[in-house]
């Protein structure tokens, strides 16, 4: 399935939450499933996300459309796998692998794969190989955060926390609005259920180089997330394209993808300005049109995204630029 990153799933820094991801794999998931008759009403059962772990290469973008691929690599113990990759363009910009229990709907109870005639499709569709499981995580010094008091909008189907709406806290706890960089890996194991009106304490800590995050009500965790990595935008495995960088780059000094030396208020030399129609906003002065497949706003993008997006206000300030390549001077 495609999906389409849309301003709603977009944060203050311009690029997708990590809730987006979870997002569209939970759909993913639900629709496969259902196409294999393994569904809530075809088992009569509730599906339950018991670990995923996600990766990155590179931070998803407004009205990029991310194609989501799933498929079932087996069944251990009582832990139905499931593996995910994801697409931009035809190009792979990530992957991630879950693990998930089936349980009663009265007793709430774990009920093992094997219990299912109908886990022989879920086998006759596994493709690749089944990856080990994912660990547990652990972390032994955390201070508190911030308490969640658990409301309506928090609560999915089950009469739960959602399992995206519990990394949406976690990124808060993570003070993502401030943070220059991208979550480009993560993990978030689920241990128990979270119910309305229950308080819910975020801790964290750190963890072999890693943000540690907790959740716990009335002293039981209730999910853990590690996000193992944080790159910048402008790392050096990144070097292929354009890259939006926030804020200006100091007078003096070359800007971190392209080299270009870059002197206050004018651009960064070689780099020509966007130009608009006539009636249309302009962007900052020093912005211009990727060309498609670059890490910026797609031709003639930025427009769109600028007035439907950002409703005419500008959109901060910031600097896009791109490797000078002569092949693609006619994009300018």
């Amino acid at each position: 399935r495609e999906y389409e990153v849309n301003y709603s799933h977009i944060d203050n820094r311009g690029i997708a939450r990590p809730s987006f991801l979870w997002n569209i794999m939970q759909d993913a998931a639900t629709v496969h499933a259902e196409a294999l008759h393994i569904g809530p009403l075809d088992l009569r059962i509730v599906w339950v996300l018991s670990r995923m772990k996600a990766r990155l290469t590179r931070p998803l973008l407004p009205y990029e459309r991310l194609r989501c691929e799933t498929w079932c690599p087996g069944i251990k113990g009582a832990s139905w796998y499931r593996s995910f990759s994801f697409f931009v363009d035809n190009k792979p910009v990530g992957d991630a692998q879950s693990m998930w229990v089936t349980l009663d709907p009265e007793t709430h109870r774990i009920v093992r794969p094997s219990a299912f005639p109908e886990a022989e499709q879920y086998l006759h569709t596994s493709r690749g190989e089944l990856f080990a499981p994912l660990p547990k995580l652990s972390c032994d010094n955390v201070r508190l955060h911030h308490v969640h008091e658990v409301r309506y909008s928090d609560l999915d189907v089950n009469n739960h926390v959602n399992n995206v709406r519990a990394v949406e806290l976690i990124s808060d706890a993570l003070d993502l609005y401030k943070q220059p960089g991208f979550v480009s890996e993560l993990q978030v194991n689920y241990t128990a259920e979270t119910a309305c009106g229950e308080s819910l304490s975020l801790l964290t800590g750190t963890a072999d180089s890693a943000r540690y995050i907790r959740g716990e009500a009335d002293g039981r965790t209730r999910f853990r997330r590690c996000p193992t990595r944080r790159r910048d935008w402008y790392d050096a495995s990144d070097r292929a394209g354009c890259m939006r960088y926030f804020g200006r780059v100091p007078a003096g000094q070359n800007h971190p993808v392209c080299g270009k030396a870059y002197d206050g208020n004018r651009q960064a030399q070689g780099i020509q300005p966007l130009h608009y129609r006539a009636g249309e906003r302009q962007l900052p002065h020093t912005a211009h049109t990727p060309a498609p497949g670059d890490y910026g706003f797609r031709t003639r993008q930025s427009e769109r995204l600028h007035h439907r997006g950002m409703g005419g206000a500008l959109h901060g300030q910031y600097l896009v630029c791109r490797m000078d390549r002569p092949e693609r001077q006619g994009d300018l």
